[in-house]
């Protein structure tokens, strides 16, 4: 019996227990561990004695549709797989000297707890945050590993973001990251395109906010890939199909845009397989764009990305394949 711990917001169901789904009758136990409820809800201890760890950590068991709190011993976890960000320990700015320093310490304890618990992982929260906001190293390195990246700029300057829309006549424009609001959510940015006379007349703004632009990159179709341990399954997005989703799919529009099981070439592949292995991950949902000449670029991968419905629409076999690398780690 494999013992997994997955370490995710508490408030966010809608997105682990497709997860915990895919695992039910394997032989895998499913523990989570909230980082928000730590440390008032929740408790975390380990004892270096010069030889050895030895610890416990309160999380939720899952066996079936049951819940318990349990002290889990560390020398029991195998796996363990930060699946995404909740909302931990962060000080903010009505807070005291001593909840800031709570926090502090509490973020502290919890990033020292993880870094030396002696078993496999899936993703670490470290590579996790390497990636997310960090569109331009993600495109660095698939380029090393044989993927085509679009032409991309970051930063400030006004004048070489004309310069950059100009020389691609259409300019897509991204957020590099999530912004969190709240303690309940996530606010993002739609891509958009733009044009070198908009972003002439943006002068202002991108003089005050950075941006993260690309060049727009010409589409039959899309492809949103999960690469799960050594499998690649892939959902062709037909985005152009609807006027809604031809710039971001993400808009989402069921009923027009057919999603189907497609086949990557082994190449391409090869390619993803060999980039998951360089940011240190297992685990991956990865955007490709297909151009009208066949050629396949990448766009991004989500290290938490969600799949349950594309599962639910094209029957690919992702929970399988979840359950399976759990339990063959």
């Amino acid at each position: 019996m494999k013992n997994v711990l997955f370490i995710a917001g508490l408030k966010e169901e809608y997105y682990y227990m497709p997860f915990v789904r895919a695992c039910t009758g394997k032989n895998i136990t499913i523990y989570l561990f909230d980082p928000s409820c730590f440390p008032r809800q929740a408790i975390v201890s380990m004892i270096y004695d010069g030889q050895g760890i030895n610890g416990f950590i309160e999380v939720i068991k899952y066996v079936g549709n049951e819940r318990e709190n349990i002290c889990l011993p560390i020398s029991d976890i195998n796996i363990a797989w930060h699946l995404r960000d909740s909302v931990s320990p962060s000080g903010k700015e009505n807070d005291g000297v001593e909840e800031r320093f709570t926090k502090n310490e509490s973020r502290a304890t919890l990033r020292s707890f993880f870094s030396i618990l002696p078993c496999v992982w899936v993703n670490r929260k470290e590579d996790i945050d390497r990636l997310s906001s960090n569109k331009l190293y993600q495109q660095i390195i698939a380029q090393k590993c044989g993927l085509l990246t679009p032409r991309t700029l970051i930063g400030n300057d006004p004048a070489s973001a004309t310069e950059f829309s100009v020389s691609n006549r259409n300019t897509l424009l991204k957020s590099m990251g999530y912004i969190r609001l709240d303690d309940n959510g996530e606010y993002f940015l739609y891509s958009q395109r733009f044009t070198s006379d908009e972003l002439r007349k943006a002068e202002r703004a991108i003089r005050c906010c950075p941006i993260f632009a690309q060049e727009y990159v010409e589409k039959s179709c899309e492809h949103r890939v999960m690469v799960i341990g050594n499998k690649v399954l892939s959902c062709k997005i037909n985005s152009q199909a609807s006027e809604k989703t031809k710039t971001d799919w993400r808009h989402y529009d069921f009923k027009n845009v057919p999603h189907t099981v497609s086949e990557l070439p082994t190449q391409v592949q090869d390619s993803l397989k060999r980039f998951m292995h360089e940011v240190g991950l297992r685990y991956g949902a990865i955007d490709l764009i297909e151009t009208p000449q066949g050629d396949f670029v990448f766009l991004e991968i989500n290290p938490s990305g969600q799949w349950g419905w594309i599962a639910d629409i094209t029957g690919l076999p992702i929970p399988e394949a979840v359950a399976d690398m759990l339990e063959f780690l």
